[in-house]
């Protein structure tokens, strides 16, 4: 126990208004003589905490509910109202989630801290150490079952990149002026693709991260491929590519964001146990939860040259928002990283941090048609080079590609020569190259070497000054090939780039250039962590906890311990008033010993009217309106049935009715709602910070 949390909760309790610190009082001391001192009554209602027959009743009380709610305000940073209900979203309507909030206030449970503007939950420190062992992620996203691992080929591995990578580099295919694919290319990739074509959106998702990342760009028309950024993105960890492919899916944004993006995704993998078999509500709300806890504020974040690069680029057609947790899902779903079962969602134990290439003694084939068969286990690094030189024609589990005079123009224009490419295919194959195909590379390269058009800058250097040129360090590395004495193709896509480097160079001229347009240039991707694990699997789940119970196995208890609170309230014989009152505290769990059965502690209010009770609803209505609290309504089914949850704003008489506005929660939407029409209008109790101040005893 922290003495700075206490100080928060005494705080707490202080700035309450003196309506609801006068009730919770009541509730739990019973009546309250004057004079008072309310640093006094805090110093009791501490104590009274602390006594252990009541802490334990305080944690018998807890249901399954009850603690993932207080899980989520345990493992969410900042936990709000608003996360809260987020992060429940699909498992509980939103009326039952605030008023569990609610009710776990009454309870002493939790508060609202109250140096926060977006009021954060926290656990109370007094409760803390004994709940927070029957805590943490396993309470929030509980397996379904356990089973053997699942390992299914992957859809995505570094075959299937090379792959896309010779698609684009050599088909040069063209998008049209919005930046959507053409008919022919969308076909070319169904049949090149079939199995990543047949899994819905899963191409179309990788060719919008694909062009976010800049791994494919548009010139003239075309969409091809970055060779630079490509063999950067070689050098990362194969499911960590996968990851950045995940976060650039939502969309180009800054290195910080699109790093946390992928992060989220690496834990989110990690958590999933193998084998164990979730509901896809369970499998979102861990992604909601990993997304909130590796979240960075936006506020003053710097842009960094990675998001330069990429937001230098025009914006993909198929550009996407932000990735929400249930997107993340759909997307894992889509990549063939988790697995539908029976309507259950199991990971692909294929991928993994530690899965490499994922495929055991690559090898490759080349025969005397030319055409190559590669089969799976080779790196991303080491299938570009061979991608460069080779024409794809069917992926699937093993890849078809084919050696083309075009394949081999396009390798020739990387710098590859003919010795270069054969010795390339001669140190992967398990048998000979065919001297056919050695010899056509060959010839190709003679062809091309005979009459050669080049694209780029041309740079001519005086021949007083050529030697020193060619033997500067950064100079030289501007050097593409030498067209002739003097006469210099560059390696350098700007004119900012060449000034850039003759600037690092320790000489004396410089050539003149014009025009400067923005420079291109390829950044490595920032490291991710591979090994974060967070635990789902309840097999640390305490069946004992300090003093209190796992919730699923007290059910018999807490119910003798209700039924005899409820015996001792008859016993009383009060009058219906009270006993109403004291009854609503017990079925709200918060009378722990019959001690606090005090009808002098009890201040009638009515809550709630049904029916044909059109008076009692509009004055519940009003008062719900004076007060700032708010309605729950239930309308029957000429009005659709519903249950709704709202702040009302206004009362509007008409005859024979009065007509409520009202602003529905969560999504705020205002609504008019006819009271003689409602079948229940009940308000939500004055619970802590749920009503404007009173400001009475």
């Amino acid at each position: 126990m922290k003495s700075e949390d206490v100080l928060s909760w005494r705080e707490a309790l202080i700035q309450l208004s003196d309506q609801h610190f006068f009730d919770i009082m009541r509730m739990y001391l019973g009546a309250i003589k004057t004079p008072f001192n309310k640093q006094r009554l805090i110093e009791d209602l501490s104590s009274f905490l602390r006594k252990k027959e009541n802490r334990d009743k305080i944690i018998l009380y807890l249901d399954e509910f009850d603690c993932m709610i207080l899980a989520s305000i345990g493992d969410l940073p900042s936990p709000t109202q608003q996360k809260i209900v987020s992060l429940f979203s699909g498992f509980k309507p939103f009326p039952d989630i605030y008023e569990r909030i609610l009710n776990l206030e009454e309870r002493l449970v939790i508060y609202r801290k109250c140096d926060a503007d977006n009021r954060e939950y926290a656990i109370n420190p007094l409760l803390a150490d004994y709940i927070q062992p029957l805590l943490g992620v396993s309470v929030l996203v509980r397996p379904e079952a356990h089973g053997e691992p699942v390992s299914l080929p992957p859809l995505l591995d570094d075959l299937v990149f090379a792959a896309l990578y010779s698609f684009f580099l050599h088909e040069g295919e063209s998008v049209k002026n919005d930046g959507s694919f053409r008919k022919k290319t969308l076909s070319a990739l169904e049949s090149v693709f079939p199995q990543i074509y047949a899994q819905k959106d899963c191409l179309q998702l990788i060719l919008v991260a694909f062009q976010n990342l800049g791994l494919l760009m548009k010139n003239e028309g075309r969409l091809v491929p970055d060779p630079v950024r490509w063999h950067s993105f070689a050098k990362v960890e194969p499911l960590a590519r996968i990851a950045w492919i995940v976060a650039a899916v939502g969309g180009r944004c800054s290195r910080d964001v699109l790093q946390q993006r992928a992060q989220v995704f690496l834990d989110f993998h990690s958590a999933l146990e193998d084998g164990v078999l979730y509901k896809k509500e369970m499998v979102s709300r861990l992604a909601f939860l990993l997304s909130e806890k590796t979240s960075l504020p936006s506020a003053g974040r710097l842009h960094g040259r990675f998001s330069t690069i990429i937001r230098n680029h025009e914006p993909s057609s198929f550009e996407l928002p932000p990735i929400a947790p249930t997107d993340l899902t759909s997307i894992a779903v889509s990549f063939g990283l988790i697995v539908e079962q029976d309507e259950l969602l199991v990971k692909n134990s294929i991928f993994s941090a530690n899965s490499g290439n994922m495929g055991a003694n690559p090898y490759l084939v080349v025969s005397p048609s030319l055409t190559v068969t590669l089969m799976p286990g080779f790196s991303l690094a080491v299938l570009l080079p061979l991608a460069a030189c080779m024409e794809v024609r069917d992926i699937q589990i093993a890849g078809q590609f084919e050696i083309t005079r075009k394949s081999c123009a396009a390798a020739f224009d990387q710098g590859f020569d003919a010795g270069a490419i054969a010795s390339l295919f001669r140190v992967k194959s398990q048998q000979p190259l065919p001297q056919n195909v050695e010899f056509s590379i060959s010839d190709w390269f003679r062809n091309y070497s005979a009459v050669s058009l080049f694209h780029g800058y041309i740079l001519r250097v005086d021949e007083s000054r050529r030697v020193l040129f060619e033997n500067d360090e950064y100079l030289s590395s501007l050097i593409r090939k030498i067209l002739a004495p003097g006469i210099y193709l560059l390696d350098a896509e700007t004119p900012e780039e060449i000034q850039e480097i003759f600037s690092r160079a320790d000489i004396d001229f410089h050539p003149s250039v014009s025009f400067p347009i923005s420079k291109h240039e390829s950044v490595d991707l920032p490291s991710l962590h591979l090994s974060r694990l967070i635990k789902t699997s309840p097999e640390n789940f305490p069946g004992e906890a300090a003093g209190g119970l796992v919730p699923s196995k007290v059910s018999d208890e807490f119910e003798r311990h209700q039924s005899s609170l409820v015996m001792a309230l008859d016993a009383l014989a009060l009058s219906p008033e009270f006993d109403e009152a004291l009854r609503s505290r017990i079925e709200r769990k918060i009378v722990l010993s019959s001690s606090q059965l005090d009808p002098d502690s009890v201040r009638i209010e009515k809550i709630e009217a049904r029916g044909m009770d059109f008076l009692g609803k509009v004055r519940i209505a009003e008062y719900a309106l004076a007060s700032g609290s708010l309605l729950e309504i239930v309308l029957d089914e000429k009005e659709g049935s519903r249950q709704i949850l709202g702040r009302p704003v206004s009362t509007e008489k008409r005859t024979g009715d009065v007509l409520l506005k009202i602003i529905i929660e969560p999504d705020l939407k205002v609504e008019q709602i006819s009271l003689g029409k409602a079948v229940l209008v009940r308000r939500i109790r004055g619970s802590i910070f749920s009503e404007l101040p009173q400001n009475r005893i």
